[in-house]
């Protein structure tokens, strides 16, 4: 269900969400974050769709951030802000939780709330004129350690994210790869073409296998003991007794180009 600011395109194997708020620099407003979970979830039935892929119209951003204009009404204070903070934490969960990779391709300004979604994305590639900031201690919000904090140090490390949250600067496309914020810098004019050509690759592969990889990253950022062990025991044992695995070793053996169908 794509909605005018937050559209679902499907290019089999691959899916695009676009924000799409070009006059606000794709700011994410409280009924885009209400929307994104159902989109979420429509790409996860669909059987044909091994990859999603995140962007934002416009040549100037990626995600701007949230909405500021609705704050008075959604954000005024903390009792008022609970509806909001809801959909935002349930959004960012839907990205999470979705079992096939998710990837955002960035570009301009990715800031604040565009910074969130960046992180709960399982890849982030970034156009050599992208810019990355979090302000949130210019407007004193404290970001909740569940819809960004923890992910955010899981991927730059506490140094880095400490220095990202209390300073509120901005940081270029290099400073953020050599932070691990993203994977690649591309330039901006081969960005579509360079993301278009890398989803496709990961889709290439056993899409089992894929997932599978993908939560045991995400367990292994808990602490051992939070770690859902049943759930990587089940998702390996899944792996080795599917129809792809067979598929899989026999491509290798006959020198050939597997494949694989996610059974």
């Amino acid at each position: 269900m794509s909605t005018p600011h937050l559209l679902l395109h499907k290019e089999a194997p691959v899916a695009w969400i676009t924000f799409n708020k070009p006059e606000r620099r794709n700011a994410v407003s409280l009924e885009m974050w209400q929307a994104l979970p159902e989109l979420v979830a429509e790409v996860a039935e669909d059987k044909d769709i091994r990859v999603l892929l995140l962007r934002g119209t416009g040549e100037e951003a990626f995600i701007s951030g949230a909405d500021i204009s609705q704050f008075g009404a959604v954000r005024s204070n903390a009792e008022v802000s609970q509806t909001y903070d809801r959909a935002s934490g349930a959004a960012l969960a839907s990205l999470a939780t979705l079992e096939k990779p998710v990837v955002a391709m960035i570009h301009g300004i990715c800031f604040g709330g565009g910074c969130s979604v960046a992180v709960m994305c399982d890849l982030r590639l970034c156009s050599d004129d992208a810019r990355f900031c979090i302000p949130a201690a210019r407007l004193s919000v404290a970001y909740p350690v569940e819809r960004g904090v923890e992910r955010l140090v899981h991927v730059v490390g506490a140094a880095n994210a400490t220095e990202i949250l209390v300073t509120a600067r901005v940081y270029n496309a290099e400073e953020a790869y050599h932070m691990g914020l993203v994977n690649r810098v591309i330039p901006k004019a081969e960005l579509e073409s360079y993301t278009r050509e890398y989803a496709l690759k990961i889709a290439d592969n056993a899409p089992l296998s894929v997932s599978a990889h993908k939560f045991f990253v995400r367990e292994v950022g808990k602490a051992a003991t939070l770690r859902d062990m049943e759930k990587v025991r089940e998702w390996t044992t899944r792996c080795f007794n599917s129809d792809d695995y067979k598929e899989g070793v026999a491509a290798f053996m006959g020198k050939r180009r597997p494949k694989f169908q996610g059974k």
